[in-house]
Order: structure tokens, then sequence, then C-alpha cells
């Protein structure tokens, strides 16, 4: 049977290679979709999406809790409390989705009001939103069995299968974003790929799992029994509320306080960043399964130094990044889209700082998950407060910049200064002023280092080479790539000792296993 280091290991490969896939397959489809569909048609379809990412705030927690009461019989092959968890899930699963269709039906009655000012037929939005609503309530009433694949460590299975569908999906966008009526097309690809997708998902799970029998009524017998998966469930509701309220009501007030328009141009930026920083988060597919198993060993210095090692890897891999997305993003919009499909260095800026955080901080929030501690239940809450009333206030008074500048505040005040002082002082029970915050000062100093150093040479290099050319763009983002590449990776050889810890236990592994 494969390790879960083994697992861990294909999941990052599978992920690795269907995000190269989706990275050149994102930037061919989105200028054919802005060319042939328009800043309003794409702006309209971020919008809507964001609406009922909202409405799923009633799962968030569920499918974590349920993946964390799976390890343990999954681990020992015990076949019927996997059956009863599993019915469970879905029981709790069939009931969301009935809220959430409910709550979609009611929010479509506002639909003449909210967009009576949007430059196309108003049944556009009806057929798209219903697509999508559709789409989302198969995962609620079909597809939810594939929690068994991901408490398993087989989410290349999954992902393998939905991104070859949704691969083929873009492909037919593009193509028939040419024809007539190309708004119909989209949408009904949009519907008919998730339709192609749970057919294939679920026989799949029926192959691997012949002995998996689930049913609502056994789902709602058993719930009684498992009140802790319930406990579990409303403490990470909390915690998962701040990460879909920064995404996923970003769009809804740049349309509140800018346009449509200002919704694509924002969406184009984040796309390129996303694409690019999610390559990485490939690679940590699984990681915090293992991260549990080895907080369960009880090795507290063993469970502090990989803490430390990871911490440095994400520092390093979120620097080289974001740090390279500033200076060349723009260079690449421009090249990829036109110049009027630019925005300002402020927001640029603050989008990077945003990736950064959101890169940062996954290390903190692995350990604090393995730890199991959710008593903070408050700060999520209190970030998306603070998000939404800021963004209003900042919204109104900056546009777009305020709206980024609210969500870089308190992702700094929640993600980067409290939940590293409450995984210290409530996980590693050590203090966070001797043991962290040093550390991590060094890193900003390391990388504010090469944010100076990286200006001075884009200033050599603009004053030499044109980058409104193919090879100027290419040239100019290898050159800038490289150099904070480089630079970054000697500084964190030469001054951090957990980052020549962890290189060093990647190639112990690789040669143990060679």
């Amino acid at each position: 049977m494969p390790s879960r280091i083994q697992k861990s290991i294909v999941n990052a490969q599978v992920n690795v290679i269907f995000y190269v896939v989706s990275i050149v397959l994102a930037f061919f489809s989105r200028k054919y979709f802005l060319q042939n569909l328009g800043t309003e048609f794409l702006g309209l379809s971020g919008t809507l999406g964001d609406m009922l990412n909202l409405m799923n705030i009633t799962e968030l927690g569920i499918g974590t809790a349920v993946g964390v009461t799976l390890y343990k019989p999954i681990f020992g092959n015990d076949r019927e409390t996997i059956n009863d968890i599993v019915s469970v899930f879905g029981f709790l699963y069939t009931r969301v989705g009935a809220i959430i269709a409910a709550a979609g039906i009611v929010l479509s009655c506002f639909f003449p009001l909210m967009f009576k000012d949007v430059g196309m037929p108003l049944y556009i939005p009806y057929l798209m939103f219903y697509s999508m609503l559709y789409a989302s309530l198969l995962g609620y009433f079909v597809n939810y069995k594939q929690i068994i694949l991901s408490a398993s460590q087989q989410n290349y299975v999954i992902v393998t299968r939905y991104q070859i569908t949704i691969t083929i999906k873009v492909i037919l966008q593009i193509l028939t974003s040419f024809l007539p009526y190309n708004y119909i097309w989209w949408i009904l690809l949009e519907a008919l790929t998730i339709t192609v997708y749970t057919f294939i998902l679920n026989g799949t799970i029926r192959k691997r799992y012949p002995w998996l029998q689930t049913s609502y009524r056994q789902g709602k017998e058993k719930f009684r029994e498992y009140k802790d998966l319930w406990t579990k469930t409303k403490q990470v509701f909390c915690f998962k509320l701040s990460y879909l309220a920064f995404n996923s009501s970003t769009n809804i007030f740049i349309y509140s306080f800018a346009s449509l328009t200002s919704v694509a141009l924002y969406g184009n930026y984040n796309m390129l960043m996303s694409k690019i920083i999610n390559f990485f988060d490939g690679l940590f597919t699984g990681m915090a399964a293992s991260i549990g198993n080895l907080i369960a060993e009880n090795d507290k210095q063993k469970t502090i130094a990989v803490f430390k090692e990871l911490m440095s890897f994400r520092y390093y891999i979120a620097g080289t990044c974001t740090i390279t997305l500033f200076f060349c993003s723009t260079p690449i919009i421009r090249l990829w889209l036109g110049e009027q499909y630019e925005i300002s260095t402020a927001c640029i800026m603050l989008m990077c700082i945003h990736q950064f955080i959101l890169q940062a901080r996954i290390a903190v929030d692995n350990f604090k998950d393995g730890f199991g501690i959710f008593d903070d239940y408050w700060s999520p809450l209190a970030e998306v407060v603070g998000n939404i009333i800021l963004s209003i206030v900042l919204g109104k008074l900056y546009g777009l910049v305020g709206i980024l500048l609210a969500i870089v505040i308190c992702e700094v005040a929640i993600k980067l200064i409290w939940k590293p002082y409450y995984l210290y002082k409530k996980g590693f029970k050590e203090s966070v002023m001797k043991n962290y915050w040093p550390l991590i000062f060094k890193y900003y100093i390391l990388l504010s280092v090469c944010i100076a150093c990286a200006t001075g040479v884009r200033a050599k290099v603009m004053s030499f080479m044109d980058i409104d050319t193919v090879v100027g763009v290419l040239l100019h983002c290898l050159l800038m790539g490289g150099f904070i590449l480089l630079f970054l990776s000697m500084e964190f050889w030469l001054f951090d000792s957990h980052s020549r810890s962890f290189v060093r236990r990647l190639l112990s592994y690789r040669k143990d296993h060679a």
C-alpha cells in the first residue's frame, strides 16, 4: 500500500501537471472571451459566481469536519463506520443543498433590480445563474461521496477527472464564442460539463468502493451518534467563513462601488496571480493529513522543527512568486490583452500583498488545524466584519484600491499576527515573541532587500529593453524572475538554517527512495 508521502507526491504531481495545462488554457481563453463575449459578460459571470459562493456559506465546515472524522476508520478499514459517516455527510449535504436551492430562487427574484443597467438581455443573468446553481446542487445531492477519495489522500483521482472535463469545456467555449448566440453556448456548456463530470466521478467511486452504500435515511438515523462531528463543523465553519468572505465578496464590492468592467479588469490580474500561486499550492496537496499524523507522534521538538522548515519554504515561495508578479504582471497583461486592461500600480501592489499573505499563513493554518485548536472562533468573525466595514468605507472613498486595502488590513491583523500567537500559545505552548517573531522578521528583512535590489535591476532592464513586444516581455519576465529566484535562494540558504534543513530533508527522502 502506498505510504502517506507517496500519496502526497502523486497528488502533487497530478496537480502540477493540470495547473500547467490550466494556466496555458486560461491565457488563451481569457483573451478570446474578452474579445468575443465582452468585459461585461465576464464581469457578470464573476459577480454571479460570488453571489452563489456566499450562499454556499451554509456548507462551510461540514466537508472539513467529515474528512477529519474519516481518517481513523479509513486507516483501520472500518467499512461500516465509513458508510455511516459518508451517509451522515450525505444527509447534511442534502439539507444544505435544499437551503441553497431555495436561497437561489429567492435571490433571482431581485435580478431585474440588480442588473437593470447591464448591457445585455435580462434572461442572460438568469440562465447563467441557474446553470451555476445547478452545478453547485449536483455537488450537494450527488457528488458528496467524493469525500472518501479526499480523506484517503486520493485527491488526484478527483483532480484528474475534473480538470480533463474542464479543459474540454473551455476549448469548446472558445470555439463556440465565435458562433452566433455565443452567450447561450457558453452557459449551456457550463451545465453540460458538470453533468458529464458527475457521471464519470460517481462511476469511479462505485468501481473503487463497491461496498460503499449510503442513504439519506441512514445518515439521518446515524446523525445523533456523531455529535462531535456537528461540534467540529460549527467550529470550522467560523474559520472557513473568513476565506469565503475575502474570496467571494471582493467582486460584489467592486461591482457595488465601481462597475462590472472593473470586476473584469480585476479578474484578469487575479486570474494571472492565482493561477501561478496555485501551481505551488498543488505541490502541497495532502500535506494537512501528514501534519496531523506528525502531531499525533507527540514529539514536540520534531513538530516545531518541521513547522519552521515549512514556514521558511512558504515564505521563500510566496516571496519569489509575489515579487516577480509585482514587476511582471502589467507587461504580461499589456501584451496578452492590451493597455486598456491595465490597473494602477497601487492595486497591483495590494493584490500581491494579499497573495503573499495567503501563501505565508498556510503553514500556521495547517499546524493549527492539526492540533485541533478552534476555540478562537471569534477571530474569523472579526475578520469578516472588519473586512465588510472597511470595504464599504474605503471602497466609497478610493474604489478598487480601497477595497483591496481593506482586505490586506484585516488579513495582517488576523492571519499574520493573531493566528501565529494562538498556535504558539495553545499548540506549541511556547512564547511566540521568542520563538516565532524573530524568525519572521528575518524573513521580512530578506524579502525587503530582494525587493530593493529587484527595483534597481528592473530600472536597468527597462533602460535597454522594449517590453511592448513578445520577445521583450518574455526576456523581461525571465530576467526579473530569474534574478529574484536566485537572489532569494542565496539569501535563504546563507541566512536561514531552517531552509537548509528543509532542502536536506527533501534530498534525503529522494535518495532513500531512488
